[in-house]
């Protein structure tokens, strides 16, 4: 009888290890299968893109992916105004530096040094770089550092000259405990767009879209807390402002345009072109009449490329649907 009882709780075993097998195989196998962009084709779109995936800078270009980075950190590229050159953070385990590569890949300058030879916690973050309208100053996000908390980081944005010999300027003053203030965006007439964080008396974080024309100002905001707008895209011709608004919820968000006074610092009335999805990372075709995105083609799934018409009917179209984009690397688009 013992030897009848031990057979069928071994017969049970085996059985319940081989549904397990098999259900976990049919989970996996219903999974998205991410590829390498160079993989890949995907619809045309006019000019050239770069697109980070998996800590590589990949342009898109015709319909192909080429990679001009190793796979080693390297994230949030932008341009300098003639297209010639790349801003890119380079994200280690406990800091991250700025350097500036062709469109090619090839580094050709470190322009921070954010690797303290003490203890980790006196290692800084460098994120969010951005080129000026002349391509002479880069603004980007540092943390300045409480001399009384290392741990606690607020980002505050900060600009500095390509000449090695000039120092660096203190834009923005961040709310503690916020995280800081991010996503800088340079207008040509010397002022700056950014996100800016707050926390009201319920203890709640908003995000707002904040303009500046001078550093260390108080400057104002252009979006009601509510909202919670952040990630802030012009038109090469700074008449349309995107942004990317939650209102509130941690499970989806909205990509908004809206028309844009750089001289006065004003906007319009937003509307909505993409609703209901994990929207992130807009940025404006050359010719302002598209708007490419990053989002999710399922829930839970990896990050897709995503276009829109900047007006008129929204008319939304994936552009890959296999990948797994960077979420905090915006898409860089160039003409030609």
């Amino acid at each position: 009888m013992r030897w009848l009882i031990g057979a069928a709780l071994l017969c049970a075993m085996v059985v319940f290890g081989i549904g397990v097998y098999h259900a976990a195989g049919y989970l996996k196998g219903g999974r998205p299968v991410v590829h390498r962009p160079t993989e890949v084709s995907a619809p045309s779109l006019p000019g050239t893109m770069y697109l980070v995936q998996a800590g590589a800078i990949y342009r898109f270009q015709h319909g192909n992916f080429t990679q001009i980075t190793r796979e080693d950190g390297w994230m949030q590229p932008a341009a300098s105004p003639d297209g010639k050159q790349l801003v890119v953070v380079r994200r280690e385990p406990n800091y991250a530096d700025l350097y500036l590569l062709t469109t090619t890949g090839k580094q050709t300058a470190q322009l921070s040094h954010n690797s303290a030879p003490g203890p980790a916690e006196d290692n800084h973050w460098t994120f969010y770089p951005r080129f000026s309208a002349d391509g002479q100053t880069v603004f980007y996000d540092f943390d300045p550092k409480d001399y009384f908390n290392s741990y606690r980081i607020d980002l505050a944005i900060f600009a500095s000259r390509l000449d090695p010999t000039s120092r660096a300027v203190e834009w923005t003053v961040p709310n503690d405990y916020t995280g800081g203030d991010v996503s800088p965006l340079p207008l040509k007439n010397g002022g700056l767009l950014y996100t800016k964080y707050s926390i009201d008396d319920s203890f709640q974080v908003h995000s707002q879209i904040w303009s500046q024309n001078r550093p260390r100002t108080a400057g104002q905001a252009l979006t009601a807390p509510a909202l919670d707008c952040g990630q802030p895209a012009l038109s090469a011709d700074e008449k349309l402002i995107a942004m990317i608004c939650t209102n509130g919820s941690n499970q989806s968000a909205e990509l908004d345009v809206a028309t844009f006074d750089a001289a006065t610092l004003t906007m319009g009335s937003p509307a909505t072109l993409v609703s209901r999805q994990l929207v992130t990372a807009p940025v404006f075709s050359p010719d302002g009449k598209t708007i490419a995105y990053l989002a999710p083609s399922m829930p839970g799934g990896n990050f897709q490329l995503w276009t829109v018409n900047s007006s008129g009917p929204a008319s939304v179209r994936d552009i890959t649907s296999d990948l797994g984009l960077d979420s905090l690397s915006p898409p860089v688009w160039l003409g030609g």
